[in-house]
């Protein structure tokens, strides 16, 4: 395994070609990526329990594992964008690694440009995603999971600390109940539980045009309280 210095964003390449992973490293360090390398299936599934990486470029086939295994490994720990690599001529194989998580594949030979702008798009695909998420729609109202802050038609609306730490959790879990219980975040009295419901009501107050009759925080009985949002 071997590390480029760079600035920017982590890529690891794993291929048991040596010359080509020495003639990614050259192309795309000068392009200001951060590059990790490795050659086999072990000494990639023991950097990848080390290291966050933004892109994952691997060959169909190496040593110690198939390439299929690796993406498994992957997909089953983060969403993290993977390119293969493959001079199979079968479609069949592309085709079982996009099946199962991969996002692009390029077949060898290749030239680095090419490779780059693949990159260059997936990254900004998952970015565009990531900030996506980052946001919480329902209605007019907008609530950033990043700041913690609510907005109704790009004005904010003033949260006290706790509201905003109930908004997060309910949004953290838009669509989805949130039990009561996880709402109190401490012993489960029946007056710690109270103090939620009075809190959703306070809530229900300046984000419901009618908080008896709510739109989006609502009360599943005996259970909790969902946020009904726009980003299903």
């Amino acid at each position: 395994m071997k590390l480029i210095n760079s600035m920017k964003k982590n890529i690891l390449i794993v291929d048991d070609d040596k010359r080509l992973r020495e003639l990614l490293k050259d192309y795309l360090s000068e392009k200001s990526f951060q590059i990790y390398m490795c050659e086999d299936y072990i000494d990639a599934e023991i950097i990848l329990s080390l290291i966050s990486f933004d892109i994952v470029i691997l060959d169909r086939m190496m040593p110690s594992g198939d390439g299929i295994n690796l993406i498994n490994l992957i997909k089953d720990k983060s969403n993290t964008p993977i390119i293969i690599l493959t001079a199979m001529g079968n479609d069949n194989n592309r085709i079982d690694g996009l099946k199962i998580g991969a996002d692009d594949y390029l077949s060898k030979p290749f030239e680095p440009e090419e490779l780059y702008l693949r990159i260059t798009k997936l990254l900004s695909l998952y970015e565009n995603l990531k900030e996506d998420k980052l946001i919480v729609k329902f209605g007019d109202y907008t609530f950033d999971l990043s700041n913690l802050i609510l907005k109704k038609n790009n004005e904010v609306i003033y949260l006290t600390e706790g509201e905003s730490n109930f908004i997060q959790k309910l949004a953290n879990k838009r669509n989805d109940i949130v039990l009561r219980e996880e709402l109190a975040d401490q012993e489960f009295d029946e007056s710690e539980l109270r103090k939620v419901d009075v809190q959703i009501t306070r809530l229900r107050q300046k984000i419901e045009r009618s908080p008896k009759q709510p739109q989006y925080l609502k009360t599943i009985r005996g259970k909790g309280y969902k946020l009904i949002c726009n980003d299903i």
